[in-house]
């Protein structure tokens, strides 16, 4: 059962005569919390699994523990089902991982989380053997051997799109951002979602693939996320990838260094309704009210259990035009 609530944690001391100890931790409860994003272009899917923690110590002294975030592997069974009109065609056990932890958890020069012993669950999903499919629907069941806790969850799969326009042919295999004598070009990236009508949320990316003094480096271009109210379209400036986008990630360097474009990925990503939510949800909170409310699909637990669907065009090139405009316009060390 879906549920949208406010977390309120309110504490009142009340000083009297008499000298009174009182402590603010209840009886520990188990709660899971759970992330996953089912990806049927990935041949690998990974779900998070962890327990929230309650104790005397810093909340960031005891994050820093992996007992304290993470759930012994051996006391839990994670199986995700297919499920065909409420008969279960098939099924995945999943195993358990260890992967390294990425920076966006980074306070300072350390995380806030346990590194160590970071599990992660996971099933194989080639596309070939077709386990996600359309039309059906996906039941993530969690039980706790120990404690007999169980925690479920449930989503429809995106199961792919196609480009109409924009992506270059194969022959071509450019995107012109520039011609000499027309200026700045706008090329124009649209969608079909027709095999995937649950789709609720879009968003396009361009990865900008460079050399740095030989060193291979990226930067990232992000479109405003779409709703699936707005038109399957996105367009993007010449002007803007320029003087926006590269003018403005990269710095001049000294006249003995140099960079190299070597080529673009574009990258389409298509998300459920819960994910839609769920962003929305945990976007920044501008207004004079601070109290964030939280969306979780979790049924006795709390988080997030979803599907999207990313296509990737890789390794695209620019018409001649562009890459000399990068060279000779933008005064960034291109060569």
């Amino acid at each position: 059962m879906k549920k949208i609530y406010l977390i309120l944690s309110v504490f009142a001391i009340v000083f009297s005569a008499c000298e009174t100890d009182f402590d603010v931790n209840a009886d520990w409860e188990e709660t899971t919390v759970v992330f996953g994003l089912l990806d049927a272009a990935k041949d690998i899917q990974f779900i998070k699994i962890k327990k929230a923690f309650l104790g005397e110590a810093d909340a960031e002294l005891m994050a820093s523990f992996s007992d304290s975030v993470n759930y012994i592997p051996e006391d839990l069974v994670v199986v995700l089902y297919k499920i065909n009109f409420n008969d279960t065609i098939d099924f995945r056990l999943l195993k358990d991982t260890l992967i390294i932890k990425d920076s966006l958890d980074v306070i300072g020069d350390q995380g806030i989380f346990s590194i160590e012993n970071n599990i992660i669950y996971y099933f194989d999903s080639p596309e070939n053997d077709n386990f996600l499919s359309s039309n059906r629907t996906y039941s993530l069941v969690i039980q706790n051997i120990k404690t007999g806790n169980i925690v479920s969850s449930t989503t429809e799969i995106i199961k792919g799109f196609n480009f109409s326009a924009g992506i270059p042919s194969s022959s071509s295999n450019r995107l012109t951002f520039y011609v000499d004598g027309l200026g700045y070009r706008f090329p124009r990236f649209e969608w079909s979602s027709v095999n995937s009508p649950n789709a609720e949320i879009f968003q396009f990316n361009l990865r900008f693939h460079y050399k740095e003094n030989e060193v291979e480096k990226e930067l990232l271009w992000t479109q405003t996320s779409l709703g699936s109210d707005d038109p399957p379209l996105v367009i993007l400036s010449g002007e803007d990838f320029f003087h926006q986008f590269l003018a403005n990630n990269l710095e001049a360097l000294d006249d003995d260094e140099e960079r190299e474009f070597m080529n673009i990925d574009i990258e389409m990503t298509l998300g459920t309704q819960d994910l839609k939510t769920y962003i929305a949800v945990n976007e920044p909170i501008t207004g004079i009210v601070q109290e964030r409310p939280q969306f979780t699909n979790i049924n006795n637990g709390i988080g997030l259990f979803s599907s999207r669907y990313t296509k990737v065009y890789p390794g695209l090139s620019l018409n001649s035009d562009s890459e000399k405009y990068i060279i000779e316009e933008l005064g960034l060390n291109f060569k």
